[in-house]
């Protein structure tokens, strides 16, 4: 009886070990998820605006047309980057990346994939993997970014692709975060009749046109990004608070299993000394 107690004393020590780790780490994660999505928020704002101003422009200046809403019809190959988490304990989130590109990208395909654990995961992978991307990637690395925005210019311009979408993590609130498709290129064009009075340009049209529309795929391609890392530490968070649960009620067991082990052994000694002195 003397060894049960010893073996659930070591059980409730390792669980109690856990339990501070998960706590830590749930307490990180929560500070970083507030931070960043209070990023997202102002940003999110930020992009409303202009996407009201891409859509005006886009309106009024129907015939200055940019190589990012034309359609390569030339090439079925579709460019695929995919946003993954670098650290784990998050979850499902990645699986939930996982399952959405295993299901959209075919062996034709390339792809660009951010995050340790979906290189990791796409090692063997039937597609062309983007080489290069991945080792100075961080939401907040302007290079990083400007670095993904020129090949992915370069190579649509050329006409390499046909399509070029994000695979990212879309939030919902702190509970929900949903996998994502979304095609930055080419960009689509609302062909509607407008009504209203044309604004005047200045510069022309075109001249916007050239300048905005790259800007606003950067932008597009930043506010994916950003979303992604709010989700990441959304189900980090999430997932330590679970753990950490189920860590204080598995205490709570082996304390009450504890306890019934000791007090077990406190009659047993008592009843094998009752007897001794009896039997003398």
């Amino acid at each position: 009886m003397s060894q049960n107690v010893v073996k659930i004393k070591s059980r409730i020590k390792s669980v109690s070990g856990a339990y501070k780790v998960t706590s830590a780490m749930k307490l990180v994660s929560t500070v970083k998820l507030k931070q960043w999505r209070n990023k997202m928020l102002a940003n999110k704002e930020y992009n409303a605006q202009l996407n009201e101003v891409v859509d005006i422009l886009l309106d009024f200046a129907k015939s200055d047309k940019s190589p990012y809403l034309k359609i390569n019809k030339n090439t079925s190959k579709k460019l695929f980057i995919i946003i993954s988490s670098t650290m784990g304990l998050c979850g499902s989130y990645n699986n939930n990346i996982f399952k959405v590109s295993d299901a959209k990208i075919s062996k034709d395909d390339d792809a660009i994939i951010l995050g340790e654990k979906g290189v990791a995961h796409y090692e063997n992978g039937e597609f062309k993997v983007i080489e290069g991307f991945n080792d100075d990637y961080a939401v907040d690395n302007k290079d990083s970014i400007k670095k993904i925005t020129n090949f992915i210019f370069k190579e649509y311009e050329k006409g390499t692709y046909s399509e070029i979408h994000i695979i990212y993590s879309e939030y919902k609130n702190s509970l929900v975060f949903l996998a994502k498709d979304y095609m930055l290129l080419p960009l689509k064009y609302k062909d509607k009749e407008v009504d209203d009075y044309a604004p005047i340009f200045e510069p022309s049209g075109k001249e916007l046109v050239d300048t905005l529309l790259p800007f606003y795929i950067k932008s597009a391609l930043y506010a994916k990004l950003l979303e992604s890392e709010v989700c990441e530490q959304g189900a980090r968070s999430n997932a330590m608070e679970n753990a950490t649960n189920n860590a204080k009620d598995l205490l709570n067991d082996l304390n009450i299993e504890f306890n019934k082990a000791r007090q077990a052994a406190i009659t047993q000694e008592i009843t094998e000394i009752v007897a001794a002195s009896k039997a003398v």
